[in-house]
């Protein structure tokens, strides 16, 4: 798991919002569209809001990033400016999804495991409607993560789910496996534990984010068929002329780990099979 790579800002955040407002058309079956009329009418207070968010971003304090009533009043025409999906609006998905590397977002960023489809809105649009087309508060992600995390982004005391554009992402490993040989199968049972040298501030979001999407009992439900795969190319690599397992299997994960991270269960999994005598025993007797 890793952070995701911060949209360039050519064209400002603040810019791109207006683009948005004036790609909208003036009249709607002959009559003025009330809606635009009023966008234009909240653009100062919007450009505020973007102004006070990215500052809030720089300076981690999204907690505690208030909500703007007065805004929340109009919410149904500011958040036209997203559910319209113009152009504009398009081209600010191409600048958050051409920003990450490639093959980058084959993956939820949320889950690492599905491709995403939608995109969640950090900061809850129903909350922050002003938001609704900041590049910054929108997240790549796959709709069972989306419609898990819904509104619900902080409790009292922190921050419930990971925010991919800043927030401290610690290069240890917290997510670690077990492998479980039987008589015909090997199968495995991931868990995550705090490291002794990740601060509790950090450490706290971190394990909410995995507990809120049960991302720890996801992975051990697909363990299985990670596992099988992985088997059927070491197979294929032996009946082909390989010798070594574990360096094919450390070969086949480099390039995951360099794109999602040593944390990312894909990884995890594999590290562990490449050292797993056991697994390596399975793999020769099905030669």
């Amino acid at each position: 798991m890793k952070k995701m790579v911060v949209p360039p800002t050519d064209v400002s955040y603040s810019e791109r919002h207006k683009y948005v407002v004036n790609s909208k058309s003036n009249t709607i079956k002959g009559e003025p569209n009330t809606t635009k009329i009023n966008l234009l009418r909240l653009e100062p207070q919007v450009l505020v809001r973007f102004r006070q968010f990215e500052q809030a971003i720089a300076q981690n304090t999204l907690f505690d990033f208030p909500e703007n009533p007065d805004l929340i009043a109009h919410k149904d025409d500011l958040l036209s400016c997203y559910t319209g999906r113009t152009k504009k609006v398009q081209e600010i998905f191409k600048l958050i999804e051409d920003a990450q590397p490639i093959r980058f977002l084959k993956r939820c960023p949320y889950c690492g495991i599905t491709l995403p489809k939608t995109y969640d809105h950090y900061l809850p649009e129903a909350h922050f409607p002003e938001l609704s087309v900041h590049a910054l508060n929108l997240i790549p992600c796959c709709g069972t993560c989306n419609s898990t995390k819904n509104i619900f982004w902080k409790n009292n005391t922190h921050r419930t789910f990971l925010y991919f554009y800043a927030d401290l992402i610690p290069n240890v490993q917290y997510i670690n496996v077990n492998i479980i040989t039987g008589v015909s199968a090997i199968g495995a049972r991931f868990s995550i534990q705090k490291p002794i040298n990740i601060q509790n501030s950090v450490w706290v979001i971190l394990s909410s984010h995995y507990g809120k999407l049960g991302l720890i009992s996801t992975y051990n439900e697909l363990a299985s068929d990670e596992i099988t795969e992985v088997f059927n190319a070491c197979v294929s690599h032996l009946r082909c002329g390989g010798t070594n397992i574990r360096r094919f299997v450390e070969e086949l994960l480099m390039p995951e780990e360099v794109l999602y991270g040593i944390n990312h269960w894909r990884v995890v999994l594999m590290k562990e099979l490449a050292v797993s005598a056991e697994f390596a025993h399975f793999v020769n007797s099905n030669v």
